[in-house]
């Protein structure tokens, strides 16, 4: 019976706490981790208001876990593409001999631009998680830190990889970091000024050319044609003026 009763009372337990992530992610998201309140939230879960105190310590500790939550659900949903795999269902590398070489650099740059902007603007996402990420870098918190530290920071390694791959070996620390965050912000705006977007272009051309597909492309050509630039340049300053 004891058994039976510790059963039922961790049930419950798991239970408020997932009605507490649950409840508080829509309302953090809406009015922002300082307007939010604990008052507000456990009343939306229908939960004892001293339940946010004994699962999370705090309001803080329960924003940290829902930003977490929301981190972990979009990863596994959108993994970091494996580099031995390549192509937009993630099928496996031809073997020939352009494997390890631009060609290859080309399409795995492809398949993480795909990845951070299937993460940012895929159907039947709930829009209250992606807000929530906008706003806490918009608005940052002591969050933010640990947001950047496992979200964005290993896609910006994979990308400064690739990036220096597609450049040369010459490339300095600077000139990848620039091409890896100007990758990162060309997909950030494609979900920051989707408003904007909306105005701007018909619905029409939304569909066909402002899918993540074809923004991925478009993506991966700006990127690709600043490494070439990037690297043309690099030669040039090596030839000899008399």
């Amino acid at each position: 019976m004891r058994g039976l009763l510790a059963n039922l009372e961790s049930t419950s337990e798991l239970d408020t706490r997932t009605r507490l992530l649950d409840a508080a992610g829509p309302i953090f998201a809406r009015r922002g981790f300082s307007r939010a309140t604990v008052r507000e939230i456990c009343s939306a879960a229908n939960v004892n208001i001293a339940s946010v105190g004994y699962y999370f310590g705090d309001k803080l500790g329960l924003y940290r876990q829902v930003i977490a939550e929301v981190h972990l659900q979009r990863e596994q949903r959108f993994p970091i593409p494996d580099p031995k795999r390549s192509g937009s269902g993630g099928g496996p590398v031809q073997n020939g001999p352009e494997q390890n070489g631009p060609e290859r650099s080309r399409e795995e740059l492809y398949c993480l631009i795909h990845t951070l902007l299937s993460r940012m603007l895929a159907p039947g996402e709930d829009t209250w998680e992606l807000d929530l990420l906008m706003r806490e870098m918009q608005n940052p918190t002591s969050v933010l830190e640990d947001l950047v530290r496992d979200f964005f920071e290993p896609m910006l390694v994979r990308l400064k990889k690739v990036i220096r791959q597609l450049i040369g070996v010459n490339a300095t620390s600077i000139e990848v970091e620039q091409l890896a965050l100007s990758a990162v912000g060309q997909c950030l705006y494609y979900r920051v000024g989707r408003s904007v977007v909306r105005i701007l272009i018909s619905e029409t051309d939304r569909a066909n050319a402002y899918n993540i597909d074809s923004l991925s492309r478009h993506v991966t050509a700006v990127i690709v044609a600043a490494t070439e630039e990037e690297a043309l340049l690099k030669q040039k300053k090596q030839i000899p003026y008399y």
